[in-house]
Parts: C-alpha cells; sequence; structure tokens
C-alpha cells in the first residue's frame, strides 16, 4: 500500500503499548502470552523499528484465576501493566481505560481471546510508517454461528447508515492508533465512550487492513444477544442523531397517510349500505396505526433519553481497584 497521502514516512524508532481488555479469560491466556511472546519477540520488533512494548492487561471485573495468571507473569518479567477494575464495568470501559493509561507512541487494542491475531498488529505499525494515523482491522470472514455473523453484518451496516460520519464496515476495536489520536479521543468530554465510533468521528489519515477473524480456541464468547444487543443500541446513539429524524419523519408520514385513507373511506359511498359509520372505520384506522408509531417513536427516543440520563449523572465510566506493575529491579508491584 501506497504512503498516505500529504504525509511523511515515519522512520524513527517507536514504543508500543497493547490495549488487552479481558473478563474471565483463564483457560486462554497461556496462549494468549504465548503468542504474545511470539508476535513481539526481539527480532520482530526491530525489524519494525519498535524500541519498547508494555501489555496494558485490563481486567473488566473477572471472578476467576485470570489476575493471577497475568500477576505472575508480570512477576517474571512479562513487560506489562494489569489494571484490575473493582467489578464488570463492560468491554468499552476497559477499552477505554487502556486508552486513557497509554503513553507509547502507537497504540493497538486486541481482544484477549486472540480472535484479534496479536500477529497483525506489526503489519498495522508498517502502515503506520507509511503515514496512516489509524490502521483498523477489517474482518474479510469470520467464523461463528450464522446468526451471529448475520447479526454483526446488519449491525455494522445499521451504523454505518446512519452515522454521521464515515465508519468502515466490518471494523471493531481492532486497530492500532497514532498518539494524536489516542489524545484526541481522550480529550472527548462523554462519559459513555464508543471507542471505534470515536475513532472514526476524530478522524486523521485512516486505512484498513484485511484479515479473517477466527473462532474462539478457548473459553466461552462473553458477549450474550443480550450484551450484544445493549451495544448495538449504544453504537447507533453514540454514532449519531439520525434514528430521532427517522422518527420525526416517520410521524409526519403517518399522518399524510392517515389523511388519505381517511379521505378515501369517507369517499367511499357503499358504507351505510354495509352498516359501518365512514366516520367510526376512519377513527379505528387512526388508532391503530398510532399504536404502532407512537411505539416506535417512544423505543428511539427512550434509547436516547436514557443515555442523556446517564451523561447528566457524571459517574466515571469505570472504577480502578488495583494496578499491578514490574518493578524496576523485577518483581511486581501493586497500587
Amino acid at each position: 500500500m501506497s504512503t498516505a497521502i500529504g504525509a511523511a514516512p515515519r522512520t524513527a524508532p517507536v514504543t508500543l503499548d497493547l490495549v488487552i481488555p479481558f473478563f474471565n479469560e483463564e483457560e486462554v491466556l497461556a496462549t494468549l502470552l504465548t503468542r504474545l511472546r511470539s508476535a513481539f519477540s526481539a527480532e520482530r520488533l526491530r525489524a519494525q523499528g519498535v524500541s519498547a512494548v508494555r501489555y496494558l492487561l485490563i481486567d473488566d471485573g473477572s471472578s476467576d484465576g485470570s489476575a493471577a495468571v497475568l500477576a505472575a507473569a508480570i512477576q517474571d518479567g512479562l513487560p506489562a501493566t494489569l489494571v484490575r477494575f473493582s467489578r464488570n464495568f463492560g468491554h468499552q470501559n476497559a477499552v477505554s481505560a487502556g486508552l486513557a493509561l497509554s503513553k507509547a507512541d502507537v497504540v493497538a487494542i486486541i481482544d484477549a481471546d486472540l480472535q484479534d491475531p496479536p500477529e497483525l498488529v506489526l503489519d498495522m505499525v508498517a502502515l503506520w510508517r507509511d503515514g496512516y494515523d489509524v490502521v483498523y482491522a477489517r474482518r474479510r470472514r469470520r467464523a461463528g454461528s450464522l446468526l451471529k455473523r448475520v447479526g454483526y453484518a446488519l449491525f455494522y451496516r445499521l451504523i454505518a447508515l446512519l452515522a454521521d460520519v464515515r465508519i468502515p464496515l466490518d471494523s471493531g476495536d481492532f486497530s492500532l492508533l497514532d498518539r494524536r489520536v489516542v489524545r484526541a479521543m481522550g480529550a472527548l468530554p462523554e462519559t459513555l465512550r464508543f471507542p471505534r465510533i470515536l475513532r472514526a468521528w476524530v478522524g486523521f489519515r485512516q486505512t484498513g487492513i484485511d484479515y479473517d477473524r477466527p473462532e474462539r480456541g478457548q473459553g466461552t464468547a462473553k458477549y450474550t444477544f443480550i450484551k450484544l444487543y445493549r451495544l448495538a443500541t449504544d453504537g447507533v446513539t453514540s454514532a449519531s442523531v439520525r434514528p430521532l429524524q427517522l422518527a420525526q419523519v416517520f410521524s409526519v408520514t403517518y399522518l399524510a397517510v392517515i389523511v388519505v385513507l381517511g379521505a378515501l373511506v369517507l369517499a367511499f359511498p357503499r358504507w351505510p349500505e354495509l352498516g359501518v359509520p365512514p366516520w367510526a372505520l376512519a377513527c379505528y384506522l387512526l388508532i391503530l396505526s398510532g399504536n404502532f408509531v407512537q411505539v416506535f417513536c417512544m423505543y428511539i427516543l427512550g434509547a436516547y433519553v436514557g443515555r442523556t440520563y446517564l451523561e447528566t449523572k457524571g459517574r466515571p465510566p469505570y472504577v480502578i481497584m488495583e494496578v499491578v506493575e514490574p518493578l524496576a529491579t523485577g518483581g511486581e508491584r501493586a497500587r
């Protein structure tokens, strides 16, 4: 791929942070650590001019032994910081915490379940060196049930259709961000954060890299259909106010249709012969169709009102209970 238009290639050594949110992933952590050590070996880092790598491991309130496994790995020399939430605050908040705590020149976001292959991150660094500020991973194909594949495909296309900015299709949180992009996202004031939407909103030079998303190798998926529904609702309300505008258009269209139908009903000459007063039929049509429109509009309005209510509370999106860091002389430090 060619260098980004108007950007000079970046040749200086850089530091890299990997934001890795997780929730009850004890079963997959051994494999994850092995893959990380292989993907970010000294030889591979030198080849891309990465002077140092750090893993920001964000524990979203796990109740299994995940934190203990990672704390032991840090004690054994893993270049990582383990951040533990006081409870489960959600994947998007875990990603936001990792971005807020990152300090490196470039920051990558991957999932702990290895459906985001860590080996792809250094390929993203290569595109960043070509002048791109955001490199997002675009799913060419994804494993999993047909229902989930269809659901995700519809979700991304709905977001792209409704959003006020261009949202790349089939691209989740898996991405690489330049430091100034992370800084711009962090400066945005909202509490309820949807990083992949904010990433698109701040702009800068963006490009995608295609990959095939594999099936989860170990453990169980943490996104239930209820959580996916909430994610979709948060994504749509975060991306745009077009659903509210759609409700307005729908209401006006409904009024026009009812006026036309009412005129046709009142003009039909045979209603008296059938024993049905025209005004009664017109009222029935008005009430029946009006209920549907009201429910539809209230559903859309409720999503925005609920989000506004949570924003006005001003509560932090997460609470950090503990931070485990490596000591300069080895071992670990908790605070």
